[in-house]
């Protein structure tokens, strides 16, 4: 049977059509002779991501992205739609598509970083169609970003700082202030050389009376010996001392002191009580006539004694200085005499 000419057209032009699909869909990640898995990712921003981006399984690509577009409804999400086109690739469900950017360049890709989610003893894995969990990692700038960042706030915060710092010191650094501040500069040379005299007094002075500095610091070190040597005997008087104190704290000096209140309580009575003319004490201290009668009775008591002294016949009826005086006397005067005892006798 011989083939027509246009029916060999027609089948180049069929086969090359059908080539052509096949490697504009490869090119773009679809391998329309092999059997494929769809699956769908969400993400907030997918930018460096394209359509025929790989999807990779630790570097090894497992598929590609076939569609991106805008979630219907849901204008701020992004709808991203993979194949998987490897056979024998499995994932589980709780599974994330990362995405990740594998260079320098921009590029972002896929990465599905495997789960463990069980059932049993068997692994939930996903099926075509499935939502898959989203996750971002920073690409170099976002990385670069993220440590600026800090560094950033903090900058700012030390310039804020330091302007707040020079803000005052400019303040305080006017015209006058800068003036003094100069004449003070000024008299630094002179203040240096007042201490260079005053050091070199200071070590004329020490040079001096050195001997005298041998000799204090010879009489310390004495001191703090000759306190060495009887450390046990100023022990000895502090335990002595501490016996003593604890005698007083035995001793009963609540109830002494008790007493001598009690004491100075009557006494401060009895003060009271003279001070306001009571009992003789009283009136003899805050009472004039009562001095006045005890003065005049002494002093009649000091006129009768003396007068007893000088004049005892007056008031003594016998005395061996009567008979005296009658023995002795002569006869002829008896009749006077006897006139004169009888007035004597009373």
């Amino acid at each position: 049977m011989k083939i027509s000419r246009e029916v060999k057209i027609g089948f180049v032009v069929i086969l090359t059509l059908a080539v052509s699909v096949w490697g504009f869909n490869w090119l773009k990640g679809h391998n329309i002779l092999s059997p494929s898995k769809e699956y769908y990712a969400v993400y907030t921003n997918v930018q460096g991501l394209s359509t025929s981006s790989p999807v990779l399984v630790n570097g090894f690509q497992v598929g590609s992205v076939t569609n991106i577009e805008l979630m219907k409804g849901h204008p701020e999400l992004v709808l991203v739609t993979f194949k998987i086109t490897n056979k024998g690739f499995k994932f589980p469900l709780d599974s994330e598509a990362k995405l990740a950017s594998p260079s320098l360049l921009g590029g972002k890709v896929i990465e599905i970083v495997m789960g463990d989610s069980s059932n049993g003893t068997n692994f939930v894995y996903a099926q075509p169609g499935d939502t898959i969990v989203t996750r971002y990692e920073l690409d170099l700038q976002g990385q670069v970003n993220e440590l600026v960042a800090p560094l950033k706030v903090k900058v700012g915060s030390i310039l804020s700082a330091i302007d707040s710092i020079l803000v005052p010191i400019q303040t305080i650094l006017n015209d006058e202030t800068a003036r003094k501040l100069a004449e003070g500069l000024g008299r630094i040379p002179k203040i240096i050389a007042n201490l260079e005299r005053i050091t070199y007094k200071v070590d004329t002075l020490i040079s001096s009376e050195k001997n005298k500095l041998s000799r204090i610091f010879s009489n310390v070190q004495s001191i703090t010996d000759n306190l060495k040597n009887n450390n046990d005997k100023i022990s000895g008087i502090l335990d002595n001392v501490e016996e003593i104190t604890d005698s007083l704290a035995k001793s009963n000096f609540k109830k002494a002191i008790a007493n001598a209140t009690d004491i100075l309580e009557k006494v401060d009575n009895i003060v009271t009580k003279i001070d306001n003319g009571e009992g003789t004490l009283g009136a003899l201290i805050n009472d004039d006539k009562l001095y006045l009668q005890i003065d005049s009775a002494a002093r009649n008591l000091n006129y009768l004694v003396d007068d007893i002294g000088q004049n005892p016949e007056r008031y003594l009826h016998f005395s061996f200085i009567h008979i005296n005086r009658k023995a002795s006397r002569p006869k002829e005067n008896t009749k006077g005499n006897r006139r004169n005892d009888k007035d004597t006798i009373h």
